[in-house]
């Protein structure tokens, strides 16, 4: 072969790729048949799709990522989501949503709080959110400081804890569903704090406080 027969095939090679990609892009050759959403414990599915903005029979190329990740982002439980094709005809959308590890009560609403300390969405809470009562002030140091505390004990131990009072920034009291009162003192070495709080749950006593981790001490 002659190189400009070669190259005259390489063109034509080049051409009709350039051809398909162009219809492809041009018309739904591919088209939106389905989502796959991911991460998704408190939110619908049927929800997320809806936010993306994305339409089933639409064009899967010509689909704006950034943009259905925006729409998917807004929904109140949603933290931050990503959107990407999966070929040939599917919409994959994963999110990661605010762990709420704390909820104040303002009347009748519940207030759920992630455990960056926002206020996020109103809704019923989840087991493993702990009620903050006393001084809830959205976004001041002591409401920081008692969802730092709060965010330091595991899931399974928070469902232990039926409330934590904030009197001020050096002292949080937790109350936990039996009754037991838990001085935790300042939002301070709460990873030492809370193996503390998970080793007094476990003895007998109505009152401890752990302000210290390495002293705790039966009030």
């Amino acid at each position: 072969m002659s190189k400009k027969t070669g190259a005259l095939a390489l063109g034509a090679v080049l051409l009709v790729v350039a051809v398909a990609a162009a219809a492809v892009w041009l018309f739904p050759i591919l088209k939106v048949t389905s989502f796959e959403v991911v991460g998704n414990d408190h939110v619908a599915a049927e929800e997320v799709e809806q936010a993306s903005g994305v339409v089933k029979g639409s064009n899967l190329a010509r689909l704006d990522a950034r943009e259905a990740a925006h729409g998917v982002a807004s929904l109140p439980w949603v933290e931050s989501a990503t959107v990407s094709r999966a070929f040939p005809s599917t919409v994959h959308i994963e999110l990661v949503e605010h762990e709420a590890v704390a909820y104040v009560r303002q009347g009748d609403r519940t207030i759920l709080v992630d455990n960056h300390g926002k206020e996020f969405v109103e809704d019923e809470a989840p087991p493993e959110a702990v009620e903050l009562t006393g001084h809830t002030d959205s976004g001041s140091p002591e409401m920081q400081g008692a969802v730092d505390a709060v965010a330091a004990l595991p899931a399974p131990i928070r469902e232990k804890v039926a409330a934590l009072e904030i009197k001020d920034r050096y002292s949080l009291t937790f109350r936990t569903e039996d009754d037991k009162t838990i001085f935790w003192g300042a939002s301070e070495d709460n990873a030492n704090k809370a193996i503390a709080f998970e080793d007094v749950l476990k003895l007998e006593g109505d009152s401890w406080n752990i302000s210290n981790p390495s002293l705790v001490t039966r009030r």
